[in-house]
């Protein structure tokens, strides 16, 4: 009865005219296919570059990117008109050839009607397999992108739905498939009038991007079954939402690939990412981010972003990221480097963008919960629930983390944390979306450790002797953060799509350390008898508005992006003296104020003549920093005035981006199979489909782009006794090269290679001083040198002869980045900048079976490096390899989940980061497994 209900309502959908009707009204009607939401693509793309022809043995699969989880991968062909990728037409037309019910006149009406001159491509704005909370979280509102009908798309409207009820066949006719409707659905959002709308989220396009799309993106020709993918293109859609990616070193990981996480385990979820290096904090839900040798600590050289919108406490002032969102409720993760800061602003150390997952359409309601038990009393709960309602989409999730950690003392957390999305559709061609976060943890600090030496300061803890031992009883950090984002996006016409962000929040960054420790020792003298308390709040406000047009140029269409940016900040920061070790309050030391103005203008055009895309871009930032001290003790005892310092910027960043398009491959795929069920035969059989644009594919891109890291407020005015800043402080800049080739040369084979160099001059680091004095100032002009490579192999897809398999898909991974970085000039020339190893190789395997079992062993090897520029041996990193091991099962129809994962397989003992107050040890062997339920 169950199943016959989930069958009835995915054959409903609501159309316009059922809509005008304030009714509903089912897939077939009077033997037509009834207006879908596809039909809103037509008009984005430009028929009169279509190659209109009625001959059905040449039909041209147009390539295209997914953004569907791998496990759920349904793919076909479409006639080659004009087309901005998407795979949903493709989709279309694979489904009709599923559905076993249907005549062969029916089959013969679809065809025909996918002749239109009008083809379909659009940036597939990830379905998502939304879990969203039951918690505490807050309310958002949202909408639905909306674009315009067309012939060909209600030729479409009909299989497209159709695919699932055929769902449901197979759940009946496949005694092994487990996997629950969740997984079966392309979850789409549809406004009131049955129109498609964007799944949302940063890049997510309303409109099509771009026509001849051939020779630019991957192809989607595929057979066999739809519940296994074989490896995905290694790159971002040349075109995405109001973005150009085209010329960029680009990838993305959807952390679904991979098996259940015990936490945010960012090492793992980046294996298949070169370069990004981090360093782990097993004490805290803090991630540190690295790339390409710039400092990883608090992802300081990194755009950090959520839905393309900076996470960071405050993006300039104050430029550390505490926050990332949970795992769970992240559909993909993307990484832009060379040219990220034409798009996103300052950091030479590209974007990381946090895509999020939005509410399912299939049903009302749907609810998932996840608890995960492991080593040292680690207990977490992920609880969401999220669907649709008429125009209205929520999506509501409460994440709630805690451990007590493996050292001696005060290495607990505590996280409580909670989202809220609601989405609206408002008109046919425009929709709201409405974003609150809450964030709220608390986490011991234990303080580090030292190496032996031949001659060592007093009370110094010996990593050697004990690695667990605690240096530090009574540090503490909290970090509470509330955000809002509220998005707009519109359709003016088929070419040109409009979005913006309004955004705005308040963060509080408490701490607490007790005073009178080194590096590595434990506290000692009178000064242990207090500590220093620090309160940093800052609010932060801004809008984001950008513009994508398309255009015809000498036979192709070519691509507008740009828009404006305005920035505003306010810190504040208060500095206390306790008079205890483990005191809250105590006397005022340091008051100040920073404040940030930032407005900026941004733009690239892709110029697209067939295989060749030529993308130049600049953007132009103004910048104003002030920092204004109301109170300085230390300044006031020594007679110094307080400082009061005011900073502006003019910078313009400029880049160029080339792509060109080396192969193309021709494929033959069969033709759809004949009405009256599976492996019926027909007298008259559709032709075989011939495509172009499929396997094998490569393709030479290349960058070169101005980026630049602004100064902080410490910098700006210091403010600590033991910090000397050196007097012209100057905001370092970079200049980046990348070239290389990526490409997909069969169906179970992608790969990614190239070289990168850049200069980061005038950067801003700290150097270590005799008696625990430390300098920040200008270390010097540097530059980075090396060589990535990156492959996936699909060894089941291989044994198939490439295609699909009903044993499911065997990737192997495999990358590494080859680097060769140091000081040009200043004191540390001739040394290596911090977080730099001379290679980085992250290698593993990963078995997926449906989305029933997941296997994977994941390897992460990193060479020596360092965590200060003066290369100490104090600071010194010395290589490790670390190995985790991850699997997941799912019974009942995917209603019932369990995993387990053994991290730190074999028990290595290491460290990745180093901090002022010393090494911190990584976990050695640790265990965790859990529990999901869903319905």
């Amino acid at each position: 009865m169950e199943g016959a209900q989930q069958e009835k309502r995915r054959l409903t959908l609501r159309t316009p005219k059922a809509s005008r009707l304030g009714g509903f009204r089912k897939q077939e009607e009077n033997g037509q296919p009834p207006l879908h939401f596809l039909t809103a693509l037509n008009r984005a793309c430009h028929p009169e570059r279509a190659a209109v022809t009625e001959d059905l043995t040449t039909y041209q699969a147009i390539p295209l990117l997914d953004w569907r989880s791998s496990h759920s991968i349904r793919s076909g062909i479409i006639p080659a008109a004009t087309g901005v990728h998407d795979r949903w037409a493709n989709n279309a037309m694979l489904r009709a050839t599923r559905s076993g019910g249907k005549t062969l006149q029916h089959y013969k009406n679809v065809i025909k009607k996918l002749a239109w001159p009008a083809g379909i491509f659009f940036h597939p704005p990830m379905f998502s397999r939304i879990n969203l909370t039951l918690g505490a979280a807050l309310a958002a509102i949202g909408l639905c992108s909306f674009i315009q009908s067309s012939p060909a798309n209600e030729a479409l409207a009909d299989p497209l739905a159709l695919n699932d009820n055929d769902d449901v066949e197979r759940d009946s006719d496949d005694g092994d498939n487990t996997d629950p409707p969740r997984t079966r659905i392309r979850h789409r959002a549809v406004n009131a009038k049955g129109t498609l709308l964007s799944d949302g989220g940063e890049g997510q396009s309303m409109a099509l991007n771009s026509v001849t799309e051939a020779t630019e993106a991957e192809s989607v020709v595929v057979s066999g079954s739809f519940d296994i993918d074989s490896v995905e293109y290694p790159a971002l859609p040349p075109v995405e939402g109001t973005r150009i990616n085209s010329g960029k070193k680009t990838s993305f990981v959807k952390p679904e690939e991979f098996p259940a996480f015990s936490d945010n385990d960012y090492r793992d979820v980046m294996a298949t990412t070169p370069g990004i290096i981090v360093s782990e904090e097993p004490s805290s839900p803090i991630i540190n981010f690295g790339y390409r040798g710039l400092d990883s600590q608090r992802s300081e050289f990194m755009q950090v972003l959520k839905d393309g919108v900076s996470i960071k406490n405050e993006q300039f002032g104050f430029p550390e990221t505490h926050y990332t969102p949970i795992l769970d409720a992240v559909e993909r993760i993307e990484f832009i480097r060379a040219g990220a800061a034409l798009q996103f602003g300052p950091q030479p150390g590209g974007a990381l963008n946090f895509i999020m997952k939005m509410p399912r359409q299939d049903a009302p309601f749907h609810f998932v919960t996840r608890n995960v038990f492991g080593s040292d009393e680690y207990y977490r709960n992920y609880t969401a629930v999220d669907g649709t309602v008429g125009a209205l989409g929520y999506y509501i999730y409460y994440d709630h983390r805690q451990r007590e950690g493996f050292r001696e003392a005060n290495s607990d957390y505590d996280l409580n944390a909670g989202s809220g999305r609601l989405v609206w559709d408002v008109t046919d061609d425009s929709r709201f979306i409405l974003t609150l976060d809450a964030y709220d943890e608390e986490h011991g600090e234990p303080g580090g450790l030292r190496r032996r030496e031949a001659v060592n300061p007093p009370n110094s803890v010996f990593y050697e002797d004990d690695r667990n031992a605690t240096t530090r009883f009574f540090d503490r950090f909290e970090l509470k953060r509330y955000y809002a984002t509220l998005e707009y996006q519109k359709m003016f016409s088929q070419q040109t799509q409009l979005d913006v962000k309004a955004f705005g929040g308040y963060l509080s960054r408490f701490s607490k350390r007790q005073r009178g420790g080194g590096f590595g020792t434990l506290t000692s003298g009178p000064d242990a008898d207090t500590n220093s308390i620090q309160l940093r709040e800052a609010y932060t406000e801004g809008v984001d508005a950008r513009l994508r047009h398309d255009y015809e140029l000498l036979g192709d269409v070519s691509t507008f992006a740009g828009g404006a940016y305005f920035y505003h900040a306010l810190q504040d920061r208060r500095d206390e003296r306790g008079q205890t070790p483990d005191a809250d309050t105590g006397t005022l030391r340091n008051l100040n104020t920073g404040e940030t103005w930032d407005g900026a203008i941004f733009a690239e055009n892709r110029f697209h003549f067939g295989r060749l895309s030529i993308v130049p871009g600049m953007r132009l930032e103004f910048l104003n920093q002030s920092v204004n001290e109301q109170l300085n003790v230390a300044k006031t005892d020594n007679g110094e005035p307080l400082a009061s310092q005011s900073d502006f910027s003019f910078v313009p960043l400029f880049g160029l981006g080339l792509s060109y398009v080396l192969i193309e491959g021709q494929q033959i795929i069969p033709p759809p199979p004949a009405a009256g069920g599976k492996g019926s035969e027909t007298k008259n059989p559709p032709t075989p489909l011939v495509t172009i644009g499929g396997p094998p594919r490569a393709e030479i891109y290349g960058t070169v782009s101005q980026a630049y890291r602004p100064l902080t407020y410490g910098e700006l005015v210091p403010t600590g006794a033991s910090t000397v800043v050196n007097g012209d402080l100057k905001e370092g800049n970079s200049l980046q090269f990348e070239l290389g080739v990526r490409g997909k040369p069969l169906p179970y084979l992608n790969f990614d290679i190239g070289g990168f160099y850049f200069t980061f001059d005038d950067q801003v680091g700290d150097i270590s001083l005799p008696d625990g004095f430390t300098s920040t100032g200008n270390v010097g002009d540097a530059r980075y040198i090396g060589f990535e490579a990156a492959s996936e192999f699909d060894v089941l897809g291989l044994v198939n002869g490439g295609a699909q398999t009903p044993w499911g898909t065997f990737s192997i991974y495999g990358n590494v980045t080859l680097l060769d970085a140091e000081f040009t000039s200043g004191p540390n020339k001739g040394l290596t900048p911090t977080y730099a190893p001379d290679y980085q190789i992250k290698t593993g395997g990963i078995y997926r079976y449906k989305d029933i079992v997941k296997v994977g062993l994941l390897g992460t090897i990193v060479a020596n490096h360092f965590g200060d520029a003066n290369n100490t041996f104090e600071r010194a990193i010395p290589a490790y390899n670390v190995w985790d091991l991850t699997a997941e099962v799912k019974f009942c129809n995917g209603r019932l989940g369990v995993f387990a994962g053994i991290r730190n397989l074999f028990d290595k003992d290491y460290w990745g980061e180093v901090r002022d107050e010393g090494i911190v040890p990584a976990y050695r062997r640790n265990y965790y497994g859990g529990v999901e339920f869903f319905f």
